[in-house]
């Protein structure tokens, strides 16, 4: 959903209170603190004071998205319509 929402460009926090572990039996592909568009956090105290301090890392929105989505106009369906059916 972080791609999907991201495209709204409105601020996301991440609530990743299992962070640790996650890592230690799974792991990702790139990492976590430098891939999500948005605030880590990984207690709820801290996802309180997040919130009520509205801090979301919002600028990391813009920055994920050009690197994940190559066109942002709007246009996508029209493009997908003329590669299938040409211009």
């Amino acid at each position: 959903l972080i791609y999907e929402y991201a495209v709204f460009k409105k601020p996301m926090i991440f609530y990743a209170f299992d962070l640790e572990d996650y890592i230690t039996t799974r792991d990702f592909y790139e990492p976590y603190e430098s891939f999500v568009p948005g605030k880590i956090v990984q207690s709820f105290d801290a996802l309180m004071d997040a919130l009520d301090n509205e801090d979301y890392e919002g600028e990391k929105v813009i920055p994920f998205l050009d690197k994940h989505f190559k066109y942002q106009d709007g246009r996508s369906s029209e493009r997908l319509v003329r590669n299938l059916f040409g211009s």
